[in-house]
Order: structure tokens, then C-alpha cells, then sequence
């Protein structure tokens, strides 16, 4: 198992995200960056009832469990991986960034974990 540590600091730097962690299922951060003045406990357990209500949502529908969620803002777009049971690594950044290659390294760092 690699290091949550390493891979979150990696993916944060990566692609100049403003926030970035490795949490459980359940919200509570193992390894996590978050800007100054920002609580990553709170980031962290937003993040994890968000998958959860969509994970709901999908099997009300008769569908699996979603493997990411972004959602966008004016200014910034939030990720959230899943890992299934291993946990959830989740980051947030420039509205700008090109979703498809951050969804892509979590999912590939996800697999290291």
C-alpha cells in the first residue's frame, strides 16, 4: 500500500488543486490538504455524504454504485473517487482543470492505496 500521504501531496501538485485527501467511507479523513482557514473534517465529511446520497439515488434505480462524482462551481470544480471499501479520495480546483485527466489520476492513485 503506498503512502495517502505521497499520493495526495503528489495529486495536489499535479494539477494545482486547492484541496486534496484520502478519507474513509464514512468522511473521516486519513490524510488530508486543505487551504488555511478551511476545516478538512468538515470538506471530508461533505464529500463522503455526497457520494453516499448518490449512491442512494443509484440504487433506488437499480444501478451500482457511482466510481466518481464531480460537481462544478463558478470557480471550482470538487472530485470524489471511490475505492470502494478502501475509501474515497477527493479533491477540489480551478473550474479551469481538465476533468477527464484529474478523474483519471485518482482513479489511477486509488489503486495504489
Amino acid at each position: 500500500m503506498a503512502d495517502p500521504k505521497e499520493i495526495v501531496s503528489n495529486l495536489k501538485k499535479k494539477f494545482s488543486l486547492s484541496a486534496a485527501g484520502f478519507i474513509t467511507r464514512d468522511g473521516m479523513p486519513v490524510y488530508i490538504e486543505v487551504p488555511e482557514g478551511a476545516y478538512g473534517e468538515t470538506f471530508s465529511i461533505m464529500c463522503a455524504t455526497i457520494l453516499g446520497a448518490a449512491s442512494t439515488a443509484a440504487t433506488e434505480l437499480g444501478e451500482p454504485n457511482p466510481e466518481y462524482l464531480a460537481a462544478e462551481t463558478e470557480k471550482l470544480k470538487i472530485f470524489i473517487v471511490s475505492g470502494g471499501m478502501k475509501g474515497l479520495l477527493v479533491a477540489a480546483g480551478s473550474k479551469e482543470i481538465n476533468e477527464r485527466d484529474v478523474i483519471d489520476s485518482m482513479k489511477s492513485a486509488m489503486k495504489e492505496l
